[in-house]
């Protein structure tokens, strides 16, 4: 349900001393990491590039490129530094990828303690963002995902070991063929390629690319989107982005909840193998079967949430959609959904600035949520803009999006209970959206 007004917050008492230390919390657990390598796909306009860093504790962190990027570059960007737990980097716009070259527009963070890191793409009425995955969870496989263009698709790689042999498998619309340094390709038909340590590789094609498969001889970073996209002819196009996750740390049970601000949902399901798929909207309950590879979406509104339970593993996307109700505010955004098995029990980010209306969706047990806390202090009811019970199996999960402001936020719960959480904010033609974690701990 969405909120009405409100004036009293949830619980007598509204803050706290810190939690307790939970039981293996300096375990690096999900999408975090002392190691990311991180790169920005091509942008129709000028667009700040923009990296959050965050972590528990002060750390160290190293930031380089290689050493065959301009020197004119790499002097902006290499750099050791001493962080007091969170820090926003800017790298150069020039470090964004060209379509269908070989470059070394990778940079590589490590850090001295466990970080998150997200990284967030922004210019004139265009935004993207994604969490990035720590190397050590890197891997040799991905699906590509992203959505039917009105310019490009794109999928990028960045190799961390040199004499990295790449391998594309196009998944697209039939008889649509692709060219690439003269040889043209079709559906099904196979592009393979090399890389050194920090080079990267950019792909883009006028039809969707979802379920196209990569394949590497060693850990590599994979991403893909769209370049500029506009969904449902409304509003103007978005940036989508999206860090890969690999195929073998994709869950099997979702939670989707829903946009705020009048913003519909396409939820789209990738199968790895073949799987019967079960999901539940309200009171309607359905079922299909995809085979390896392929996709299906579906639409929820504004007040909806959608469970999704498959027999085997699947990726789900949920793309937001501009508002139909408030004019100009928001454009399609993109986000992997934390399954419910990766959920975590505490998280740090920084909500970024310079959006109307910044939220949070939590999904956790019911039985926890007097248990659940941002920066420490109980939610404000005022704060809750919508609010459902949805049933995952036998267990009853809440639902919730609460407004939050923009800076540091941590969540966690004093029972050690997990939950998920997916962050979004819009402002006038542009949203943005991400999961902290899509990786199985």
């Amino acid at each position: 349900m969405t909120r009405g007004t409100c004036t009293t917050p949830d619980f007598r008492f509204t803050s706290e001393s810190p939690p307790y230390l939970l039981s293996g919390q300096n375990i690096t657990r999900g999408s975090r990491g002392k190691g990311f390598i991180v790169l920005f796909m091509k942008n129709i306009v000028d667009t700040t590039k923009k990296v959050y860093v965050t972590s528990e504790r002060d750390f160290h962190m190293n930031i380089t490129t290689s050493s065959r990027l301009d020197r004119s570059l790499k002097i902006q960007i290499d750099k050791n530094v001493l962080v007091n737990s969170s820090q926003l980097i800017i790298l150069p716009t020039a470090i964004e990828l060209n379509y269908f070259q070989k470059e070394v527009k990778s940079v590589l963070i490590e850090t001295s303690e466990d970080v998150n890191v997200i990284s967030f793409d922004e210019g004139d009425r265009t935004a993207g963002s994604t969490a990035n995955i720590p190397i050590h969870k890197l891997s040799t496989k991905y699906i590509v995902i992203s959505t039917a263009p009105s310019r490009e698709s794109q999928l990028a790689v960045a190799a961390i070991k040199d004499n990295t042999a790449i391998s594309v498998t196009f998944k697209m619309e039939r008889y649509l063929s692709l060219k690439i340094e003269n040889h043209t390709f079709y559906r099904g038909d196979v592009f393979s390629f090399s890389l050194d340590s920090f080079e990267t590789y950019q792909i883009a094609h006028s039809t969707d690319l979802t379920g196209s498969v990569i394949e590497s001889s060693y850990p590599i970073a994979a991403f893909s989107g769209n370049d500029c996209n506009k969904i449902d002819g409304i509003g103007f196009c978005d940036h989508l982005i999206t860090q890969l996750p690999p195929t073998g740390f994709v869950d099997n049970m979702y939670i989707v909840p829903p946009n705020n601000d009048d913003r519909d949902t396409i939820i789209r399901i990738t199968a790895i193998e073949k799987s019967d798929i079960f999901y539940v909207i309200g009171a309607a309950n359905k079922s299909l079967s995809l085979h390896k590879y392929n996709s299906f979406d579906i639409r929820i509104s504004s007040n909806q949430v959608c469970y999704i339970k498959s027999t085997t593993p699947v990726i789900v996307t949920g793309i937001g959609l501009a508002s139909k109700r408030i004019s100009y505010l928001g454009d399609p955004s993109m986000t992997i959904i934390p399954g419910i098995n990766q959920y975590l029990n505490d998280y740090k980010i920084v909500i970024p600035n310079g959006y109307v209306n910044n939220f949070v969706s939590v999904m956790i047990k019911e039985s926890s949520l007097i248990f659940f806390r941002i920066n420490s202090t109980v939610i404000n009811i005022c704060d809750i803009v919508f609010e459902e019970n949805v049933l995952a199996g036998n267990v009853t999960y809440n639902v919730r999006t609460i407004r939050v402001a923009e800076g540091v936020l941590t969540a966690r719960t004093l029972d050690g209970e997990k939950f998920g959480m997916i962050f979004s904010g819009v402002q006038i033609a542009e949203a943005y959206s991400f999961s902290v974690n899509f990786m199985l701990p």
